[in-house]
């Protein structure tokens, strides 16, 4: 079973990303124990390869996947759980279930059954922050902590909200706004983030949200990822496929900043994205 292509294109950048986060609070993950839910696990490698060696010895992880997810379909995210199943399972270490972050009814078996949480890319897809949020909250144990990063402002949501109104394209993305993350768009990202975070009752250690880069070999890289993750391309009719790659290229590039002579490879592509960082916790009491 070869792993999904829409994660296989994205791995390099979330791996970097995690690979950061993980740096940047390594005294925080090292001391998770127990058990340990990973919200949103892709195909498991990054899970296994990364945050596994960096929590105790001891600790168990338990990689939750979503079942409906508007950017992946759910056919796509049973593949996910499958492929990570049989290649990146660990036994009694790391285990792969799926289950909807935003249920608003969790299953009585899984509350506070949890002393740490993370989730890396995936909460941004969840509109309901709150009821995300509320669950993190049942999920965890008193004295639980969690560490999440998620995109906060993503070029390409803006140019799937003018697509929306192009005529030729429009048709195919009607509902193009549901995918859009919750804090995208906005200036205050980080204090909507905390808002929800202080009224579910969460004790807030740190939250930030910071833009980082990415440089990608060549613009056709850029664009063959853009379209690999985009979930409305596949609607279209194979001969507007081609018609819709060339208007993502034409508008990213009027949107990206233009490469200086001489400063770098140009024929690379430097693409920002905006990402929230918190790290929070449950109180004792």
């Amino acid at each position: 079973m070869n792993q999904p292509k829409e994660y296989a294109e994205s791995n390099d950048l979330t791996y970097r990303d995690v690979d950061d986060l993980i740096k940047e609070f390594p005294e925080e993950f090292k001391k998770m124990k127990g058990r340990i839910i990973d919200v949103g696990c892709g195909p498991g490698n990054i899970t296994k390869g990364l945050l596994l060696p960096n929590v105790e010895k001891d600790a168990v992880i338990v990689v939750q996947e979503s079942e409906i997810h508007f950017y992946l379909g759910a056919d796509l995210c049973a593949a996910m759980v499958e492929y990570a199943k049989q290649h990146h399972e660990v036994k009694h270490r790391l285990s792969y279930i799926q289950l909807d972050i935003q249920t608003p009814e969790l299953p009585e078996n899984l509350i506070g059954q949890f002393d740490n949480a993370v989730s890396f890319y995936c909460l941004n897809w969840c509109r309901n922050t709150q009821l995300t949020m509320q669950n993190f909250y049942k999920l965890l144990r008193p004295g639980g902590k969690a560490i999440i990063l998620m995109i906060s402002h993503h070029m390409i949501f803006d140019v799937y909200a003018e697509q929306a109104k192009d005529a030729q394209f429009s048709t195919y993305m009607q509902d193009s706004n549901e995918i859009f993350p919750p804090h995208h768009g906005h200036p205050n990202a980080e204090e909507m983030l905390r808002k929800d975070l202080n009224e579910v009752g969460f004790k807030i250690q740190y939250c930030s949200n910071r833009w980082k880069s990415f440089t990608f070999r060549s613009w056709n890289a850029l664009i063959d990822f853009m379209m690999s993750v985009n979930p409305f391309v596949k609607r279209m009719p194979d001969d507007l496929q081609e018609d819709y790659r060339e208007d993502v290229e034409k508008r990213l590039k009027i949107g990206l900043p233009k490469k200086r002579s001489g400063n770098s490879d140009e024929n690379s592509a430097d693409f920002s994205i905006s990402l929230l960082t918190a790290v929070f916790e449950k109180p004792l009491n």
